[in-house]
């Protein structure tokens, strides 16, 4: 008889030996023990919890949790307020005491004899650099063999549907679509706050140079968002706020049962986002986050969350290949706690392509010489010498770069992107978000919204955190008061988000 029941549609395999290679979840058991593992990449998230006759609940949709009737659904205040800070659970710590959740490239190890789990990392991430690669010729022509060698196993009878921004991961996504899949096979969209931004605008214009017809145009408005309060908390048990909801607010009410997104998640990392020219192993933002914001907690909830991020950078060593701590974190905990997770949401609506989660693109990217992916410069020479007709010195973007510097977006655009914000920042401070000038740079205005539209649920949101005893009448009033500029404001979204999971 097992000692654990797996709830709702997670796929899995039995095997007698695990795979690093393929991604989902493979579950080993012999007399004594269950290992149940999930793949680096996390695809598909699983939460363990003991239900009240003791016995070991899986489940990897949230919406299956909050439909049992004999668990313990207490808040974890250590969870509650890394979500917050950190966007998501920190290593195995998610919303619920009692709720565990497995980080990417981890097992859970269940003694079949006193029905104790625990959950532990069988990988840790850390690749040597590969001394050969010794050129940027050589390092773009291993992305490029191991990127094409993926594209290129698509069906391209299938059809597909893909986010196209106005940056390069998927300029160069598309431009791999571009050798396999037809124009009639492939649907494009763009969200965004409205038709004139940049975002639209250059996304256009490359998939015009590459053959397939303009993106469609979704637009986000406050009404998408608050929507999204009726789904995603719960959906995600308060790990994702309402202001992730774009692409599933596009999603909903298509009649897309026969195709597949191709999902670009995980390419900010592959290509070297979090990547600089030197190692500096002394940072970590995690803890200056923590730091920042430590008066809003206990000195209990502190030494918990301190020991969550402990536990999650223990297998960092700065001898490999990553130029810093945060890099190791966006690597191991970011992408699949957050954009990854948003990839198994989006699969309630359509079947997925999770197209660059390949553990040997991940192994490769990883072992490239920093100076060659530094700022995801690999990319640019990808783009400038194997698709010249979209380079990335003809075609401007509106990249996850632009606010790295004007050696990225051009000066002007640098500069007018810094004074429109500050502009806005004050005419949100005197007219609540009421007026504000348009910024083409931008794809989304959830600053000016929480300010005019989901100022009020957000102080209800802390009033009933009050009321409970997980925040104190201090912190409601520091929360309660909107920053004016941007930093905080996702923050504040995840509390809305958090009050409809928690209640």
């Amino acid at each position: 008889m097992n000692n654990y029941k797996i709830l709702g549609k997670v796929e899995y395999k039995r095997t007698k030996e695990f795979d690093v290679k393929v991604n989902g979840i493979q579950i080993v058991e012999n007399e004594n023990k269950v290992e149940i593992y999930n793949d680096p990449f996390r695809v598909i998230p699983l939460f363990i919890i003991k239900d009240k006759s003791d016995k070991l609940i899986i489940f990897s949709d949230y919406e299956d949790f909050y439909n049992l009737k004999d668990v313990d659904k207490t808040i974890d205040k250590a969870g509650f307020w890394e979500i917050i800070l950190f966007g998501n659970g920190v290593f195995s710590r998610t919303l619920y005491k009692n709720v565990r959740q497995m980080p990417s490239a981890s097992k859970i190890i269940i003694d079949k004899n006193t029905n104790k789990y625990k959950i532990e990392r069988y990988w840790d991430f850390n690749i040597e650099v590969d001394d050969s690669i010794d050129s940027m010729e050589k390092a773009a022509q291993g992305m490029y063999d191991r990127i094409d060698s993926i594209f290129a196993k698509l069906d391209k009878n299938t059809k597909y549907i893909m986010g196209m921004s106005g940056g390069m991961d998927s300029r160069i996504s598309l431009a791999f679509l571009s050798k396999y899949i037809p124009k009639e096979n492939l649907k494009l969209f763009t969200y965004g706050f409205d038709e004139k931004i940049l975002e639209y605008k250059y996304a256009c214009e490359v998939a015009k140079t590459l053959g397939y017809d303009e993106p469609e145009f979704h637009k986000l408005t406050a009404r998408s968002y608050r929507r999204a309060m009726d789904y995603l908390p719960k959906m995600s048990g308060g790990q994702v706020g309402i202001n992730h909801c774009h692409i599933l607010d596009y999603l909903q009410g298509k009649n897309l049962n026969n195709f597949k997104q191709i999902s670009n998640y995980i390419s900010d990392a592959i290509f070297g986002l979090n990547t600089k020219k030197e190692k500096n192993n002394d940072l970590n933002n995690l803890n200056v986050i923590l730091d920042k914001y430590k008066n809003n907690f206990s000195n209990k909830i502190y030494k918990y969350i301190l020991s969550d991020i402990e536990l999650l950078i223990e297998n960092f060593q700065s001898k490999f290949n990553y130029t810093n701590v945060n890099e190791y974190i966006y690597w191991t905990e970011k992408t699949p706690k957050v954009f990854n997770y948003f990839s198994k949401l989006h699969s309630e609506y359509i079947n997925q392509e999770l197209i660059y989660a390949d553990y040997d693109l991940l192994v490769y990217s990883l072992s490239i010489p920093p100076k060659y992916r530094e700022q995801k410069k690999v990319l640019d020479y990808l783009l400038d010498n194997y698709f010249k007709n979209i380079p990335s010195s003809g075609f401007k973007n509106i990249s996850s770069r632009f606010l790295c510097g004007s050696e990225f977006s051009g000066l002007l655009d640098f500069y007018s992107f810094k004074i429109l914000n500050r502009i806005n920042a004050t005419l949100r401070l005197f007219t609540k978000g009421y007026i504000q000038l348009f910024n083409k740079y931008q794809t989304e205005e959830q600053d000016r919204l929480l300010y005019r539209d989901f100022h009020k649920d957000l102080k209800n949101a802390t009033s009933k955190f009050v009321d409970v005893g997980i925040m104190s009448k201090e912190q409601k009033k520091q929360w309660d008061k909107l920053p004016l500029k941007n930093g905080g404001i996702s923050e504040r979204f995840v509390i809305i988000s958090l009050s409809k999971s928690a209640f």
